[in-house]
């Protein structure tokens, strides 16, 4: 499963993992830190979209080691 940074705003760590790849798109996991508050969000993303958020820098791929694991 590999983990993505969200660019987002300063101070804020968002992240997402790919949970499953279908042959349309992905289906996600969006973790959101707000202010002391974590917000987890299951969704699905086109490839299409999937693929302009990495090629535009939205989505930053994580280094293998440093992927935050939540239960």
């Amino acid at each position: 499963m590999k983990s993505y940074y969200i660019r987002s705003r300063e101070g804020f760590a968002d992240y997402l993992s790919v949970l499953r790849e279908t042959d349309e798109g992905y289906m996600v996991r969006i973790y959101r830190d707000l202010d002391g508050y974590e917000e987890i969000l299951d969704e699905y993303m086109s490839t299409e979209l999937f693929d302009s958020c990495v090629r535009t820098g939205y989505l930053t791929e994580m280094e293998e080691n440093k992927a935050v694991a939540i239960a």
